[in-house]
């Protein structure tokens, strides 16, 4: 009988180990992820920008929240950075941007370093300048290690300025910089690398 106990014991740790190991939830390591948007002008003129400051977690429930700095805006030119920040992002009133979704906690237990799977049809709220959108996508998760994994897109989403009441001030830097044309319609792409919480 004392075999069997044993025997149990042994099992039950095996399974409740990388249960354990997920507990604590995963945090956003900032200097591997990356952020980034493009914008198109003048019809055919297209840019590539990014935020460098980015703050997130996912919990041990699977509730994965992602802080983006707006006020880290990077475009490679200063004076658009400050009108993205003043006229479009409005950062003294709403200074993050914030992208929240559920992520299957059980799938990810499952995964071995090296492995990755696809999450379909994956619903993000994405919550910019006090207005709140939802976004279906796919996204691909890869175990790079036993302590770390990276979300990404599946395809590159795309973001309507419109839906989030940020077309006025698209038009006032269409305006300020005198260009005939700014897509309202900005592409998204995203790496964000999580490490996981001892």
């Amino acid at each position: 009988m004392l075999k069997y106990t044993i025997n149990f014991l042994l099992a039950f740790a095996l399974v409740a180990l990388p249960l354990k190991a997920m507990a604590n939830g995963w945090q956003l390591d900032n200097d591997s992820s990356r952020l980034s948007f493009g914008s198109i002008k003048k019809t055919s003129v297209g840019e590539s920008h990014y935020f460098p400051n980015l703050k997130g977690s996912v919990s041990a429930e699977g509730k994965a929240q992602i802080e983006i700095e707006l006020s880290s805006v990077q475009t490679g030119i200063d004076i658009r950075d400050e009108r993205l920040k003043e006229h479009v992002f409005k950062v003294a009133s709403w200074p993050q941007a914030t992208l929240t979704m559920d992520v299957d906690i059980a799938s990810l237990i499952a995964l071995k370093s090296g492995e990755m799977m696809i999450l379909e049809d994956v619903d993000t709220n994405v919550s910019i300048a006090g207005a709140t959108s939802e976004i279906t996508s796919s996204i691909v998760v890869t175990r790079l290690s036993p302590t770390r994994i990276v979300v990404q897109p599946d395809l590159i989403v795309m973001l309507d300025a419109e839906d989030f009441n940020l077309e006025v001030g698209v038009e006032v830097l269409r305006e300020l910089a005198d260009l005939s044309s700014v897509s309202t319609v900005v592409p998204v792409n995203y790496r964000f690398v999580f490490e996981r919480l001892k």
